[in-house]
């Protein structure tokens, strides 16, 4: 078995273990049996969000039996009325997404996933909103009742925007947070925090949060790198590019290189749990959203997929749930998502994309040891059948680690990861990829071999010492 070694490092809070996973919006409208298996190659557990981000304030489920239960009447009351939507849609997006449901609903979808993937935890998104006390229930007592893991509950999606005050929010959440308290005290129950504190109304909501007396065991939290953290390097990504993997593009390279090193340097979502510790004392952290954003910028590419492993691995023992946005979708966020018959090479309805391996290999390596290229590390004697990870994320040229492995006996030392041959090298479509370009699979599986003393340009990954 793997040994899993902490890197240790003084916390003013208990550590927690890890759960690692992701968002599931638009997770059923987009899977296929391929995708399943895929899920199942990974050989892991993970947790997945539903329904997702911003239709947590249109479904109802149990009583519309039609995808995530979306009516027309719903949405076309809440815009009237309030109006507020976080991600931006509008009406007439929120309207075409609930005529496209299918005749059948999401609930039993997640049910049959269930059986396919036993350890599989669920945490469910509540409609406080735009619901009631009692169908919010009906989801959760038909989802439990038919062997579906709830594992928790989180009172909405980024609820902080709609509220005038905490106080507002409270009276929405508490009701059901009794009656869930009630009928199924294992679950969990999140509230939302705000992320960016430089906005004081944030700051104020996170505060009168943090003096909240009721019954909750977590808070929830959202990240995502913007032009706000990332100007410069996004500033030098062409909008458009007619993309040919065989030519090399310097300042193209230049940017993604420098995108992934401010990612690591600014620590968005280490600083974000270092402020939720000392404001939240002793609550657990959910962060059921992170990613860099928008997509067509960075994600699929070799400088987003090291920064998410570094991410889920170096931040695990101080997060419950991680969950990154997002799993099976139809956009370069997911993991896993629908094949460009103009970008992509393969020809399967879905495609694999970097942020796929990179949740695999995190997975695999479990509390490994940070190798940073500029420190020496001695391999200590483990036992036989135990294993030791050393984890990288090298998004540059290659190099050989400085690893003292004298008067240690080990079976072997193998090389997991991914690599491509530029900084911005993908799994196939990317967001600056225009019309003319040629199709591209550069990155395809995970590359699994005996570690010769160097680690590869630009890739990500581990070396396990097997004893």
């Amino acid at each position: 078995m793997k040994k899993l070694l902490l890197v240790f490092i003084m916390w003013t809070q208990v550590t927690f273990g890890q759960n690692l996973g992701f968002n599931g919006q638009g997770f059923f409208e987009n899977v296929d049996a391929e995708s399943y298996q895929w899920l199942k190659d990974w050989d892991q557990p993970f947790t997945i969000r539903v329904p997702g981000g911003a239709v947590s304030k249109f479904h109802d489920p149990y009583n519309v039996k039609k995808g995530w239960g979306m009516t027309d009447d719903n949405i076309k009351k809440w815009f009237n009325t309030v109006g507020f939507d976080e991600d931006g849609s509008g009406l007439d997006k929120w309207l075409e997404k609930a005529a496209a449901q299918p005749d059948h609903s999401y609930m039993d979808d997640l049910v049959a996933m269930q059986k396919q993937f036993p350890d599989m935890q669920v945490l469910y998104v509540l409609n406080v909103l735009n619901s009631t006390t009692e169908a919010n229930l009906q989801a959760i007592r038909y989802l439990v009742s038919n062997g579906v893991n709830v594992v928790g509950v989180e009172a909405g999606n980024e609820v902080y925007g709609k509220y005038a005050s905490f106080s507002e929010y409270i009276k929405d959440f508490e009701p059901t947070f009794t009656q869930i308290k009630k009928e199924f005290p294992n679950i969990k129950k999140g509230l939302v925090a705000g992320a960016n504190l430089k906005r004081k109304e944030f700051e104020k909501w996170n505060n009168d949060l943090a003096n909240y007396k009721g019954d909750y065991d977590a808070v929830i939290l959202h990240y995502y790198y913007t032009s706000r953290e990332l100007a410069e390097a996004y500033d030098m990504i062409p909008d458009k590019l007619e993309y040919d993997p065989s030519t090399y593009y310097a300042n193209l390279d230049q940017a993604f290189q420098l995108a992934f090193k401010e990612m690591m340097d600014k620590k968005l979502i280490e600083n974000g749990l270092n402020y939720a510790d000392k404001t939240f004392h002793g609550k657990k952290i959910w962060i059921t959203e992170w990613n860099s954003k928008p997509s067509e910028k960075l994600n699929n590419t070799i400088a987003n997929g090291a920064w998410q492993f570094n991410q889920m691995v170096s931040l695990r023992n101080r997060v419950e749930y991680f969950l990154v946005h997002n799993g099976v979708s139809p956009d370069k966020y997911g993991m896993i998502s629908r094949t460009n018959s103009k970008f992509d090479t393969d020809k399967t309805k879905n495609i694999r994309r970097v942020g796929y391996y990179a949740f695999q290999l995190a997975s695999e390596v479990g509390d490994g040891i940070y190798m940073d290229e500029k420190c020496k590390h001695k391999l200590v004697q483990e036992a036989a059948g135990e294993s030791i990870c050393y984890y990288f994320n090298n998004v540059g040229e290659s190099y050989k680690p400085d690893i003292t492995t004298t008067g240690v006996n080990f079976k072997s030392a193998t090389l997991h990861c991914v690599q491509g041959k530029y900084a911005y090298s993908s799994a196939g479509y990317t967001g600056f990829m225009k019309a003319g370009s040629k199709a591209s699979h550069e990155i395809s599986s995970i590359a699994v071999g005996e570690f010769n003393g160097t680690i590869p340009k630009n890739s990500f990954g581990y070396i396990e010492y097997q004893f």
